[in-house]
């Protein structure tokens, strides 16, 4: 709650509106309704992405330097042999940072998301430090001349495991206790503040904080699924905005022939509280775009869904090109692939099965066969599965390490697929879904990928139901289609492959 001996007050006024609202500012610059403060999140393509993880990041690269640093000024000092000069030495302690940030990439350290214990982030650092040292060793292996002294190594290694625990645990105790939260608050339907505090509460690094709701009902509601707060009706709102130091308003409200509450939030946004939408805050919040009590106007007026010919034209060629030159690179593997299929089963190398691609066209994917020849002997179509008994024992493995997927690049040679985009569909799957899932069609406006946003974002679809989660991801990446989007999912498909980790 706000309060000051000396304040300044203006009313506002809107075309339509038959009463004054007042917002009160104080003599120190602070609202009534709370401070505006800078938020603790960027975005990446619609995506909030917080900037403490880039925070995190660089302060680690700076912990590797300062580590070096370190053990160079007491080698030197203590007398110890330290054969190379300072700046190779800083040299050296950027390849260790890179080397050990990598590591800890992989291992998922800089996923704010991913709540881990004491023991995975020791055990997680010192799994990083081991990649160092194969690293390091590898690389002085292969050129001496750039070679770490052992002594020089060891106490750096040392001293970043050290640095590095003591400073995530002053870390997560800041995002967990003492960081910056900003102060939510939700106006309309319990359902989808339900959805809201759910993905709020799995993402609680993130800072937000939902204060509670605002009923759009005439009475106070009591949601039994709902931890945050039912705080009152419309004629409450600036009252709890200012009781609350609420920073921003998420708008759900479905019905609004009923009422809305126009002067109040007026009011509000004059005074520099934010409002949202609560489909494009759900969306930034989760990477998906929710499609239950979704309008259908969100996509009719929504400009992110529009795509130029320019960059639809250098899009083609740069996959066109990145397809051909993995096609020459994996060449050798494609072939060893070939024959260990044919020596484990015999039978077929490949595997064709028509997709559905751009404009709902109906085209024939390759892939190499990794299920036994009478998989669907039946004559039925039926569900890809995690560790799907039809699967073959060379089968099995090319599935997990996705190199069954990569006569798929002879697909984008020929225009079918595109390197990033939604994966494609059977035909009889497609005919169901979009009979079951709304806005299911809207797939099929752009080219169909090997890999996607849903794919590093989601698990495989044996159902109607997961079908249509991964739908949600399928749309955000359409609406946000962008090289610097591509890029990331490239980035993060890298990443999964290399752990063997979800589906593709």
């Amino acid at each position: 709650m706000c309060s000051a001996p000396s304040s300044t007050a203006w009313r506002l006024r809107a075309p339509g509106i038959t009463r004054n609202i007042t917002v009160r500012i104080t003599s120190s610059g602070r609202r009534a309704t709370g401070f505006r403060r800078r938020s603790s999140l960027t975005t990446l393509d619609n995506r909030f992405f917080p900037v403490r993880s880039v925070v995190c990041f660089l302060v680690e690269g700076g912990i590797v330097l300062v580590s070096v640093i370190l053990s160079y000024m007491i080698l030197n000092e203590v007398g110890g042999n330290v054969s190379i000069g300072f700046g190779d030495a800083i040299l050296r302690g950027i390849a260790i940072a890179v080397i050990c940030q990598g590591s800890m990439y992989l291992l998922d350290l800089y996923d704010l998301e991913i709540h881990i214990t004491s023991g995975q982030l020791v055990f997680s650092i010192i799994y990083s430090a081991g990649f160092v040292c194969v690293g390091i060793g590898i690389i002085g292996y292969l050129f001496p001349e750039i070679g770490l002294p052992g002594n020089f190594y060891l106490l750096t290694i040392s001293f970043t495991i050290i640095f590095l625990f003591l400073w995530r645990i002053l870390f997560d105790l800041y995002l967990t206790r003492f960081g910056r939260m900003e102060n939510l608050l939700i106006i309309g339907s319990e359902n989808i503040t339900a959805e809201i505090e759910k993905e709020i509460m799995v993402r609680e690094k993130l800072g937000f904080r939902l204060v509670g709701y605002i009923n759009s009902g005439p009475g106070v509601g009591n949601a039994s699924s709902l931890k945050a707060p039912c705080l009152g009706n419309y004629d409450d709102i600036v009252r709890v905005v200012r009781d609350q130091e609420v920073e921003k308003i998420i708008v759900a409200i479905t019905e609004r022939r009923g009422g809305y509450p126009v002067e109040s939030l007026l009011a509000l946004r004059a005074s520099g509280v934010r409002i949202l939408e609560w489909p494009g805050f759900l969306e930034g919040l989760s990477g998906k775009i929710p499609i239950d009590n979704l309008s259908p106007s969100y996509f009719i007026y929504n400009d992110g869904f529009r795509k130029s010919r320019s960059i639809l034209l250098i899009r083609r060629c740069f996959n066109a090109l990145l397809a051909a030159v993995l096609l020459v690179l994996f060449l050798p593997v494609m072939i060893l692939v070939a024959a260990a299929i044919r020596l484990d089963s015999g039978g077929p190398v490949f595997y064709t099965q028509y997709r559905v691609g751009q404009g709902e066209r109906k085209f024939k994917i390759i892939k190499f066969r990794s299920m036994r020849v009478d998989a669907e002997k039946e004559g039925k179509p039926q569900w890809a599965v995690k560790n799907d008994p039809r699967t073959t024992r060379v089968g099995r493995y090319i599935r997990a390490s996705r190199l069954d997927e990569l006569p798929q690049l002879i697909n984008v040679l020929r225009g079918d697929l595109d390197i990033v985009g939604p994966r494609p569909e059977r035909p009889e799957f497609v005919e169901e879904l979009t009979r079951k899932i709304p806005y299911y069609a809207l797939r099929h406006t752009v080219k169909p990928g090997l890999t996607g946003w849903a794919q590093i974002m989601f698990h495989y679809s044996g159902t109607i139901e997961e079908s249509k989660k991964k739908l949600q991801y399928d749309l955000f990446y359409i609406k946000n289609m962008s090289v610097k989007l591509d890029l990331y999912i490239l980035f993060r498909t890298v990443k999964i492959v290399l752990l063997g980790r979800g589906a593709l």
